[in-house]
This record gives C-alpha cells, sequence and structure tokens, in this order.
C-alpha cells in the first residue's frame, strides 16, 4: 500500500508540471499575439508613412480598388492629404479611393474637400466627377460646381464624366444646359449621353419634346434610337412635334427602329392619323416578327382611322390560327374600337372567336371586344369626342 502511494504521488506531481507548463506556454502566445489590423489601416499607413515611390502608388491602387466603405478616420484622413501628393497618379488613384469614403456623419466635411480639389486641380477634375458619382452626391452644391464645368469643358471624356454624373444624380436640375451640349457638339457619344440625361430627367417641357422629336430623325441609327426612347418617356402630351417625327421614322426598314417608333406611339394619347395607320397595316402584312407585329397591333388602337383595311387586317389576325395568343387578344381589343363602320362582320369574326377559343384569355378578350363595339355602334360607329381628328384622317360619316 505505501508503494502504491508513493507511485500516485509521483504521477500527480508530474502531471500538474505538464499542465503547468501548456498554461505556461499558453500565456506566452497571448502577450505575444498581436492585433489583428484592418487591411486598409495598412495600405494608409504605407501610403502615408513609406518614402518609397512604388509603395506607395501599390497601397494608393489597393485603396482605389477596395469594394467595401472605407469609415476609419485615420485612413480618410490619409486619402484627403493624398490629395495633395506632388505624383499625379497618386492623385488620381487617392481621389478614386474616396468615391466609398466616409459615414453619414462626415458627409458634408469630405464634400466640401473633394469640391475644394475639384475647384484646384485641374488634373483631378473627371476623377473626382466620378467620384461624385460613385457617392451618389446629389446635393445643390455638387450639382451647381459640376453645371459651371459642364458649360465650360472643352474635353470630351470630362464632359461624359459630367453628364452622366447628372444622368445619375440630376434631379431638379433645368434641362437647357443639356440642350446647349447637344446643340454645340460634334461628339455622337455626348449627343448620346445629353438625350439619355434629358429623356432620365426631363419634365415634358417643349424644348425637350422638340429636341427629341428633331433628333429622332436622324441618319445615325445608335442616336435616332435613344431620341425615340426618350421620346417615349417625355412625350407625356399630345405633341404635334412628336406625331411628325414618329411619321418620318415609321417609314424606316430597320426593325429596331420600327419597335421604338412604336414604342413612342403606343404611350401617346389617342389621335386619327391615317398615313401613321396605313404604314402599320403595311409592316404587319410584311413582317414575320412576332414582337413587331404585336406592337404594331396595339399601335392601331392609339392611331387607328376605322378604314376598311384596318379593320380587314385585325378580322384576318383575329381568324388566323398560326398567330400566337397574344396577337389575337390584342387584335379582339382593337377590333371593338375600330370597327363602328363595319360592325356586322366584325361581330361575327368577335363571336366565332368565343364560340371557338379554347383560351379563357381570348375568350374574354372577344367577349370585350364586342361589347365594345355594340357600345361604339349605338354612338353611330364614331370614336369618342375625345379623340382628336386631324386633318389627315379619314372623313367620317
Amino acid at each position: 500500500m505505501k508503494r502504491i502511494g508513493t507511485l500516485l504521488t509521483i504521477f500527480l506531481v508530474a502531471f500538474s508540471a505538464v499542465n503547468g507548463e501548456a498554461a505556461s506556454k499558453k500565456r506566452a502566445r497571448r502577450k505575444n499575439l498581436k492585433p489583428i489590423t484592418h487591411p486598409v489601416v495598412l495600405w494608409s499607413r504605407t501610403l502615408a508613412e513609406t518614402e518609397d515611390p512604388e509603395q506607395k502608388k501599390v497601397a494608393a491602387f489597393k485603396l482605389s480598388q477596395y469594394s467595401q466603405p472605407i469609415y476609419q478616420d485615420s485612413v480618410i484622413s490619409t486619402l484627403l492629404n493624398c490629395l495633395k501628393d506632388p505624383d499625379e497618379q497618386i492623385r488620381i488613384l487617392c481621389a478614386k479611393a474616396m468615391g466609398r469614403a466616409g459615414n453619414q456623419s462626415k458627409k458634408s466635411s469630405i464634400r466640401s474637400a473633394l469640391l475644394e480639389t475639384f475647384k484646384s486641380d485641374p488634373s483631378l477634375r473627371e476623377t473626382l466627377v466620378r467620384t461624385f458619382t460613385t457617392r451618389a452626391d446629389d446635393s445643390k452644391e455638387v450639382q451647381g460646381a459640376l453645371l459651371e464645368a459642364l458649360n465650360k469643358s472643352s474635353d470630351a471624356h470630362e464632359t461624359l464624366a459630367l453628364l452622366t454624373y447628372f444622368y445619375e444624380c440630376g434631379e431638379g436640375v433645368r434641362p437647357d444646359p443639356f440642350v446647349a451640349v447637344f446643340n454645340k457638339s460634334d461628339n455622337e457619344r455626348i449627343k448620346r449621353w445629353a438625350i439619355k440625361v434629358l429623356a432620365e430627367h426631363g419634365s415634358g417641357e417643349n424644348a425637350v419634346v422638340e429636341l427629341l422629336a428633331s433628333c429622332a430623325e436622324s441618319q445615325d441609327t445608335p442616336l435616332a434610337l435613344t431620341c425615340l426612347s426618350g421620346l417615349q418617356s417625355q412625350s407625356r402630351k399630345d405633341s404635334s412635334r412628336t406625331w411628325a417625327a414618329l411619321e418620318k421614322t415609321i417609314e424606316s426598314s430597320d426593325p429596331d427602329m420600327l419597335i421604338a417608333t412604336i414604342d413612342v406611339l403606343n404611350v401617346l394619347p389617342e389621335r386619327v392619323n391615317s398615313p401613321m395607320t396605313k404604314r402599320l397595316i403595311e409592316i404587319i402584312a410584311e413582317t414575320d416578327d412576332g414582337e413587331l407585329v404585336d406592337k404594331a397591333v396595339l399601335a392601331l388602337g392609339v392611331c387607328g382611322d376605322e378604314s376598311q383595311g384596318l379593320v380587314e387586317t385585325l378580322q384576318r389576325l383575329l381568324g388566323d390560327t398560326k398567330q400566337p395568343e397574344s396577337t389575337k387578344i390584342h387584335a379582339a381589343l382593337v377590333l371593338g374600337k375600330q370597327a363602328g363602320m363595319y360592325a356586322d362582320a366584325s361581330r361575327e369574326a368577335l363571336n366565332g372567336c368565343v364560340k371557338s377559343s379554347r383560351s379563357q384569355s381570348l375568350k374574354t378578350a372577344c367577349q370585350l371586344g364586342s361589347q365594345e363595339l355594340v357600345a361604339r355602334s349605338k354612338n353611330g360607329g364614331r370614336l369618342p369626342a375625345s379623340s382628336n381628328n386631324l386633318g389627315k384622317s379619314k372623313p367620317k360619316s
């Protein structure tokens, strides 16, 4: 028993020694462990402290590529100081990094510092415009400074950067400066971006609609398409200038131009237009493009003149088993609006559609078309008084 007790004592002493040594090593590791430092802080320290130009450029580049918000005060301070660095490339990289720097509480002070640099350092102007765009800074101070720069700019790259800013952050800015940029520039990219800004932030002003309608007739297809897209968003009222432009662009043989033209037509108030009706009927007869046919049928509901050719076209589409259901639905609805002068045959076609259609959606459309036709027939086959008949319109008896 005495021997067993001795062995047990030796074992306990040895075990305690091992545990004590492990605990000592663990405490030592904790003591020597360095705190984890955020990478942007490390890059910022390198940028601020190193004398090596290449290391400084690498640090500035890494900060400029960092995609997350930079909120550390020390890093923001370093970046602002870096905007005065003798090396232009480093200044540009730091200006780019400022796009994601700061939080809401620092927004005003950072804006002031960036605007001061924008006014004093021409080499950073284009980069700082992009920085303001990244920061989504649409404050009056920034808008005012950048509008002044746009009016004076003669550099294409800077002008494009400024137009991009106003496209993203131009809410509330008057359209006049962008109309002026469009009119004075020969650069097609600048013209297209000026149109994008007007389309995005215009409010249907006469000058804007006039410009969009005019440039929609351009021989430069990309520019014309951009202008047509702008017309679609800006033509909130019945503009004779818009209709005149569409009568020209609808004659195009380019499918993209035709679709863009018809898209604009489909957002305009209803207005009888016989030349447009005739051209839409031609497009429906000539094309195999289902999307184009679908849009053209809808457009007949906007500008249709209730002519025999129009009604026969819609009846043919409604009875054509090869046509997609969406086209037949649109044909049924438009037929109800446009067939007042040829009501009997159209009513027969619509009622036949109700009986034969297996699709509930198409059956409902034909029922609605038939009801519309009956209602209009009681009005003598005329369009409602709210529709405007042009001098070119087909006279109605």
